[in-house]
């Protein structure tokens, strides 16, 4: 299953605040996508993720995690 949450306009750090809670409803293996803003939101959201233990990948805006 893919949710999908659009995030652009929404600062640092709200936006991993709500990338994670969207995370801690899903199930492991089920896929986050998720819209950001370029710069520090593309930069720190990854980063968080990984450090999480999430599978990251970087599509242009969009950063597409797999619930670990």
């Amino acid at each position: 299953m893919s949710s999908a949450l659009d995030l652009t306009g929404v600062p640092c750090p709200l936006n991993w605040v709500r990338t994670k809670l969207a995370l801690e409803r899903m199930r492991a293996g089920e896929e986050l996508r998720v819209l950001l803003d370029p710069g520090e939101p593309l930069a720190s959201v990854p980063r968080s993720a990984r450090e999480d233990g999430h599978e990251v990948r970087v599509e242009g805006t969009t950063v597409v995690i797999v619930r670990r």
